[in-house]
């Protein structure tokens, strides 16, 4: 498209004659230029709203490596943890929309936590989708000292416990949290809630034996079952996951149990459509790239990518449910 700074230039290029014709040519060139900046020429911004070694974090390094050769400049993550991924995801939504600051969002953040707490953003209004680039059920565990080993000796247990069970999350409105309100409505237990600012912490606290129970991304916790330091009963998908051969469902014991989490990647809404095209295109390409595939899968989710229109379809739908859930099971922030 021609600028009107342009079209004044081109008329006196005819004025003057065929000789003044190229000067004044090169003398518009510059305005149509500046109308198309190159991007990017600085480092990129990944925000990993969740602490280093998380699946977030973790995703995050992968990808960015990936997007760095691509883009010929640094792509450097940042973690910015606390209140389940919502306070790095309130910087990136108040960052400038100019394609140098990345979000990886997941569902807690995104679609949860905005239903049971005010935050300074909005997902729907400050942010536009790239693409989902993974995928993964929760998986329940307990420490070895829980005398349980299925869920069918989970819930008698619990119910057992005078002053209820305390189990850990990543924080409040987190897709652990809401998986573990979802059981205690469902087999009318109690359970006390302890929040912290990212799985892996969780689990490590698990580990130490300060946390009996937990829902957790499969990356931190599934380590931690192969050595045997932690006892896995369930997978909160609704088939088995191959990642966890022999692991069986929540909905096989509580009919209905559904609760997967994505990741994806987004960037603050006004950011320009050519540059969101961009990072599509090369998510879509780096997203089957079979060496991250397969450390994809070795953190417990799988790799996958999406269009942009998929990923705020899967949002919105999102929204909707669990502000559905919420309101059913009276699930409230702590």
């Amino acid at each position: 498209m021609f600028s009107i700074q342009t079209l004044l230039t081109s008329r006196r290029c005819a004025i003057n004659g065929v000789f003044a014709l190229a000067a004044c040519a090169a003398a518009a060139l510059p305005w149509t230029v500046a109308a198309q900046p190159a991007w990017p020429v600085k480092p990129v911004r990944v925000i990993a709203p969740f602490p280093p070694g998380g699946t977030s974090d973790v995703i995050g390094r992968l990808i960015g490596a990936k997007l760095q050769e691509a883009l010929g400049q640094p792509v450097l993550v940042e973690n910015r943890p606390g209140a389940g991924g919502s306070l790095g995801t309130e910087v990136a939504a108040k960052a400038a929309a100019d394609g140098y600051t990345i979000l990886v969002g997941n569902a807690s953040p995104i679609s949860i936590n905005p239903l049971l707490v005010k935050y300074q953003y909005d997902t729907l209004r400050d942010f536009l989708p790239i693409s989902l680039v993974a995928r993964s059920p929760q998986l329940l565990v307990v420490h070895p000292s829980v005398p349980v080993k299925d869920i069918k000796q989970l819930i008698p247990f619990v119910r057992a416990q005078k002053g209820g069970i305390n189990y850990g999350s990543s924080g409040v409105g987190t897709l652990a949290h809401l998986a573990a309100e979802q059981f205690k409505d469902m087999t009318k237990t109690e359970m006390t809630h302890i929040t912290y600012k990212g799985s892996i912490l969780v689990v490590q606290d698990m580990v130490a034996g300060n946390i009996p129970i937990a829902w957790s991304d499969m990356a931190p916790a599934l380590p931690q079952v192969k050595a045997g330091k932690l006892r896995a009963l369930a997978v909160t998908s609704p088939k088995e996951s191959a990642l966890v051969p022999g692991v069986p469902t929540m909905a096989s014991v509580l009919p209905g149990f559904d609760m997967v989490n994505w990741w994806g990647l987004f960037v603050p809404t006004g950011t320009p459509a050519a540059i969101v095209s961009r990072l599509n295109a090369e998510l879509l390409k780096i997203m089957k790239m079979p060496d991250v595939v397969e450390r994809f899968a070795s953190l417990g989710v799988e790799a996958l990518s999406s269009t942009p229109e998929e990923l705020n379809t899967l949002v919105r739908n999102e929204i909707a449910s669990f502000g559905k859930l919420i309101r059913q099971a009276n699930i409230k922030a702590d």
